[in-house]
């Protein structure tokens, strides 16, 4: 007979939605809308909840702790209130449920409602989206239907490919942390690579097939992926540019030619914000594709 856990507590989720998936469903908690109210009271005008200031403290009694001078600063970790309970009842016995099947699921749904989450007694790091700019999920039923399928996909992968993908889902969010473009660059190209990776462990891809007039091993692997899962082409993402703000980012310090943090993208071509749309639709892709291999519906 198989058992729901319970009490799994996570956040901050700012939508009070009942979604019912295969083996689980995420439930708002009875305090959601307080707990609403107080996000909603201490978010900044961008949409983004920031660390709070914290400053060091001596407590020679309870009632009366002494400040220590010259400690205020903002929190490196914190606490957000939760908003939801996931129940879920995972594929097999898991030693570590929330580096498991539960942390799956928290980051897939961070990831489809364009935010970041983490388990109630769980710490954040760095600012989190609260603004829902997602359009991917319409309703409840969409979700847990997407969740249903991704969570059988998972559930028939090898325990480090499992990891793996997580591990893409976790670092994905982490891109609304970054202000610095050049900064959040990195982190998508870090994803860019662990993708890559998955598809040769899921798929055997590899650049041998690809034409061999596109020269460079990164761009090769880019044009291996766009066939591969008929991903946009040259016309939204410039092999060319993107490799070679890679190579002069990684091996010279340059970006744009000079120094990080003295220069910026044009608007009209910001290739953080091209590359971040590519992931996602690598994302979903590689759940998508590994759906027809198994033969999951």
């Amino acid at each position: 007979r198989r058992v729901l856990f319970r009490s799994i507590r996570c956040g901050f989720l700012p939508i009070e939605w009942v979604i019912e998936f295969d083996f689980g469903r995420i439930v708002p908690i009875p305090e959601f809308k307080k707990v609403s109210r107080a996000i909603e009271k201490h978010k900044h005008h961008d949409g983004h909840f920031y660390p709070p200031t914290l400053e060091s403290v001596i407590v020679v009694n309870l009632v009366k702790p002494k400040k220590t001078q010259k400690t205020k600063r903002p929190a490196f970790l914190y606490p957000v209130p939760p908003s939801h309970y996931l129940f879920i009842t995972p594929p097999r016995a898991e030693s570590n449920i929330r580096e498991g099947s539960a942390g799956f699921i928290l980051h897939l749904l961070a990831f489809i409602f364009h935010t970041r989450l983490q388990f109630a007694d769980w710490f954040y790091d760095g600012r989190i989206p609260i603004d829902w700019v997602g359009k991917e999920v319409h309703n409840p039923k969409q979700a847990g239907t997407f969740l249903s399928l991704a969570y059988k996909v998972w559930s028939g992968w090898p325990p480090e490919v499992q990891k793996r993908y997580t591990n893409i889902l976790y670092m994905f969010s982490r891109h609304y942390v970054y202000e610095w473009e050049w900064e959040e660059f990195i982190n998508q190209y870090l994803v860019l690579d662990a993708c890559w990776k998955m598809a040769e462990m899921l798929f055997g891809l590899n650049v041998g097939n690809v034409d061999k007039s596109i020269r460079g091993l990164h761009k090769r692997r880019l044009a291996a992926l766009r066939s591969k899962f008929d991903l946009p082409g040259d016309d939204f993402i410039d092999a060319e540019k993107l490799v070679n703000l890679r190579n002069n980012l990684f091996h010279e310090v340059l970006w744009h030619g000079v120094r990080p943090g003295s220069a910026r993208s044009r608007s009209e071509y910001h290739m953080p914000t091209r590359l971040e749309v590519l992931n996602r639709q690598l994302i979903f892709a590689l759940i998508n594709e590994s759906a027809k291999q198994q033969k999951v519906t």
